[in-house]
């Protein structure tokens, strides 16, 4: 690739960016202000009393010695010396984050309450948060669900979402470099000739859906085709952006900012593995290792929150002002430690969200004596001792409803937390 092809294409990015337009579908019907979502899962279950609970006066909590209560606006949370960076990103972006505490996933096992708190079923069938999120506009983005880490439940809606790979499998599908390693050789063609393929398969369906009379066929010839427009973009953004953000969070939500800007995806998630690839799971030596990864995760987020604000949007001044920031592990830990000085699993959690339509500077919820999770109104989103239970499938139909999706389809029996949203 010369490096006037590369130039080229990053202002050909820049100008469909620039008139809100996504990369390589230009004809597709821009709606700006189309809410962006990234979602970043700490899988293994953290311990809402390290950040999100400071349950100090309930004898029933084993809070970490040395920390202590502090409050960022109206947002009290647990700080310590060795986790600055959570204070750091609370500080800075209370205003725009609520917190919600006592989240029921019905579950203590990980793969269950995984599935429970994305999908808010444990059928393993029904599809994600962001698949639900991403397949309501995916007429307009090249890759609405882009996954760069953590685990995907797409349902019946896996043409939205593909998978970037762990080991690069996406870059390699661009490139050619997966029919090249293949045991059995796969001819392929030049660029040169791939672009004159493209351009007669584009001409050929669109002459062969204005000459069809069949509603059938043209709608298979649609779809043929915004997959064929999909197809070439995808191959030209291998010389645009890097898909492989690794394993660590802040390389994530590098390409994760880089595909928001470009138009490419609606719905990312991340996923932060635990400082040093420990995961959450701390079932010895609870207080070390969550309040390392709970510093190594903030760092991240604040990584990510720098580079939305700092970034353009598409309507807004930067993309911080388009994208909600959702931060959830599928599970919770036992308010007492073990005799390992661990934590067990505990079936009720904390989510955090960040961005655009949601009333922040406020905690949601909350856990009461027994450290079960407190019920709460949905008109308000304040506690009650007759509300509902916040569960799983609540937050997911809060996100669906501010997405402007009705959650109706996809969960039954639950309201959105209307009072937390703008």
């Amino acid at each position: 690739m010369t490096s006037s092809r590369r130039q080229f294409l990053l202002g050909s990015a820049a100008a469909l960016a620039a008139a809100g337009l996504p990369l390589g579908l230009a004809s597709a019907q821009a709606m700006p202000g189309d809410t962006k979502f990234v979602f970043v899962f700490a899988g293994g279950g953290w311990d809402p009393t390290r950040v999100f609970a400071p349950e100090f006066d309930n004898r029933n909590v084993d809070m970490e010695p040395g920390s202590q209560r502090a409050m960022a606006g109206r947002i009290p949370f647990v700080d310590s010396a060795t986790r600055p960076s959570v204070s750091t990103y609370l500080q800075r972006h209370s205003a725009k984050t609520a917190v919600l505490n006592g989240v029921m996933v019905r579950s203590i096992a990980h793969e269950i309450c995984t599935m429970i708190a994305l999908t808010g079923s444990s059928a393993g069938t029904q599809p994600d948060w962001p698949a639900i999120l991403a397949s309501a506009r995916q007429d307009r983005y090249t890759l609405p669900h882009l996954v760069l880490g953590g685990p995907s439940f797409p349902g019946d809606l896996g043409a939205a979402v593909a998978r970037t790979g762990r080991n690069g499998q996406l870059e390699s599908l661009l490139s050619g470099q997966a029919t090249r390693d293949s045991d059995i050789v796969v001819p392929g063609f030049s660029r040169p000739a791939e672009g004159v393929l493209d351009r007669y398969l584009a001409r050929r369906s669109s002459a062969r859906r204005d000459a069809s009379s069949s509603a059938l066929d043209q709608r298979l010839l649609d779809d043929f085709t915004l997959s064929h427009t999909k197809a070439t973009t995808l191959k030209d953004l291998q010389y645009v952006m890097d898909f492989d953000g690794g394993t660590q969070l802040a390389g994530q939500a590098s390409v994760a900012v880089q595909a928001l800007s470009l138009g490419l995806s609606r719905c990312i998630p991340l996923q932060h593995v635990g400082q040093g690839g420990q995961g959450w799971d701390t079932h010895a030596n609870n207080d070390v290792q969550q309040s390392a990864n709970f510093e190594d995760l903030f760092a991240g987020l604040n990584s990510l929150m720098r580079l939305l604000e700092t970034t353009p949007g598409e309507a807004e001044a930067t993309l911080a002002e388009e994208t909600v920031v959702i931060v959830l592990s599928e599970m919770g830990r036992t308010p007492k430690l073990n005799a390992f000085t661990g934590k067990d699993h505990w079936p009720y959690t904390s989510v955090m969200m960040t961005g655009p339509g949601i009333t922040g500077d406020r905690v949601i919820g909350g856990f009461d004596d027994s450290y079960y999770g407190k019920l709460v109104d949905p008109a308000t989103g304040d506690s009650t001792e007759s509300g509902q239970i916040l569960s799983a499938e609540a937050v997911g139909a809060t996100l669906l409803a501010l997405a402007d999706i009705d959650p109706g389809p996809y969960v039954s029996g639950v309201l959105p937390i209307s009072g937390m949203l703008t």
